[in-house]
């Protein structure tokens, strides 16, 4: 119980840095986003972040690069988990932050 705490304590923690991470890109001609699925908590390869708050990491990169006129580039990245399905609604939230956003 005391490693789901910390681990949720350091997602709310990675989400409030988002904007300031993407805000130090400013100056790039273009930033490319790699938005991987494997951070998922139920990755084999050991994540952390739930859907929801992969769907808030993908909607904050987005917007974030928007309000400050940052060119991205984005393709979708990783996800072992099975079955394959829950790896695809993971992309599909990414498509649909873009996409709000854009």
């Amino acid at each position: 119980m005391a490693e789901y705490y910390n681990q949720q304590s350091q997602a709310v923690e990675f989400l409030g840095n988002i904007q300031k991470l993407v805000a130090a890109m400013k100056d790039c001609d273009v930033v490319l986003y790699q938005a991987g699925a494997d951070p998922h908590v139920h990755d084999p390869l050991g994540g952390w972040l739930t859907t929801a708050q992969l769907a808030e990491r993908d909607r904050l990169v987005f917007q974030t690069a928007r309000e400050l006129r940052i060119p991205i580039a984005w393709n979708l990245a990783g996800g072992y988990q099975t079955p394959l399905r829950k790896v695809l609604d993971i992309h599909d939230n990414t498509m649909r932050a873009c996409a709000a956003t854009y």
